[in-house]
């Protein structure tokens, strides 16, 4: 087929892969890219139903796609055009007849891009995972529709509780489960740039390749050794289930019309991550037929149910002007230097403390000169002729006597009274 002129130049390689088990050696998998008047588009289904019914049903899901591609009229917006041919391929899922008896019935996950010249349009149902990398990041750019996504969205799981939870394997949303199967579109294509990756995937990789092993891998790699090296890794842990993977390289910028201001990553993701594309979080479990999330890189998540916000690459943030006043969202550099109340607060705590030492230095001397005698001696006043001698101490409580000169004069006897009862005589 020949390239179609207005198509963005482009980097493309896939592989598919039965993986190790004996039991799934018949590969449902099913993807290919096309060559379209609305852009370059690659697909990737994951059949169920067991060997024969998942297998027909994932080749006829990618072949009604391609089709209803064919057949579309020209002027139809390419997002429409992607969405229509998901639809349309569960429709037909959903009456087909297959070779042999199913185990169940018949269906299919199906991931799909559309990368043209104004973005990349991406659409899905199940969990068949699309991913991006971009400048050493990984974002996903899909939501799995599952049970314990669910759960993880309404904050009743952990990303880590939901890849080891035993519903990891249920999946909410099929081509081919119901008369009508809704696919989800992002609402705006992905405003790719030279060297992003799109990644496609059924959940035979995302089982058993963490995001981050993928963005290492696919940003390291030309896009044909990348495919290889993802699905031999895959096989090395176990390769438990067919394994599929498509990687698509952008060449050229998408066109952004100048009227449009593209926004970034963090704006269109609604949560955190995080943190699968939209929301931003460091993403939640996968789940689906066999999925589970083990995500450790930031994530994006696409938006609530219907649609997802598109992911834009913004250009460098230009630094704000000091003047600017910092919006209530921005955090604020720690301040230098007290504040005015420390420093009168400071002050303060210093006067009182001197005050508080005058009061205790005042006290302590009154209490000095009251308390001189508190070993138990009392100091009786010395003559002013005399010299003071040394005192003597009469224990306990002794009385120092000062004598009026150097010698004393001697003491008269006493002499006892007449009955000889006196208090002088009593010993």
């Amino acid at each position: 087929m020949q390239p179609v002129p207005a198509l963005p130049a482009v980097e493309y390689a896939e592989r598919t892969d039965p993986g190790r088990d004996p039991e799934k050696q018949v590969n449902e998998d099913s993807c290919g890219h096309r060559e379209t008047r609305f852009g370059h588009l690659c697909v990737v289904c994951d059949g169920m139903g067991g060997h024969a019914g998942g297998r027909e049903a994932s080749e006829l899901a990618l072949a009604t796609i391609f089709e209803v591609f064919d057949h579309a009229p020209d002027g139809t917006p390419p997002g429409q055009v992607l969405k229509n041919s998901i639809e349309e391929a569960s429709r037909r899922i959903h009456v087909m007849r297959i070779s042999e008896v199913a185990m169940g019935r018949p269906g299919s996950t199906a991931v799909a891009v559309l990368m043209h010249a104004q973005g990349t349009e991406v659409a899905h149902v199940g969990d068949s995972r699309a991913y991006l990398v971009h400048e050493g990041q990984i974002f996903r750019i899909t939501r799995d529709h599952s049970i314990v996504q669910e759960l993880v969205d309404r904050g009743l799981l952990t990303p880590q509780q939901a890849a080891h939870h035993p519903d990891a394997n249920r999946i909410t949303r099929a081509l081919g489960m119901a008369t009508d199967v809704e696919a989800e579109l992002r609402p705006e294509p992905v405003r790719h740039v030279p060297g992003d990756s799109f990644i496609l995937c059924s959940d035979g990789l995302s089982d058993l390749v963490e995001d981050h092993e993928i963005m290492g891998i696919v940003g390291s790699e030309p896009a044909a050794q990348a495919v290889g090296k993802l699905v031999d890794v895959a096989n090395a842990r176990g390769g438990h289930d067919n394994i599929t993977v498509v990687v698509l390289r952008a060449r050229e910028a998408a066109l952004t019309p100048a009227s449009v201001v593209a926004p970034t990553i963090a704006q269109t993701t609604a949560l955190t991550s995080g943190t699968q594309v939209p929301d931003t979080i460091p993403h939640a479990p996968p789940a689906g037929m066999e999925r589970t999330d083990r995500a450790t890189e930031p994530l994006l998540a696409p938006p609530p149910a219907a649609a997802p916000a598109p992911v834009v690459i913004p250009p460098a943030p230009q630094p704000v002007p000091q003047e600017e006043a910092p919006s209530s969202s921005q955090v604020l550099p720690a301040r230098h230097g007290p504040r005015p109340a420390v420093v009168i607060a400071i002050v303060l705590a210093v006067v009182a403390a001197g005050l508080l030492g005058v009061v205790v230095i005042t006290e302590l001397r009154e209490r000095g000169g009251k308390d001189h005698g508190k070993n138990g001696t009392i100091a009786l006043p010395t003559s002013d002729a005399a010299p003071a001698a040394t005192p003597t101490t009469l224990a306990p409580g002794s009385i120092v006597v000062p004598t009026t000169s150097a010698t004393p004069d001697p003491i008269a006897p006493l002499v006892p009274s007449p009955s000889g009862t006196g208090k002088s005589g009593q010993h």
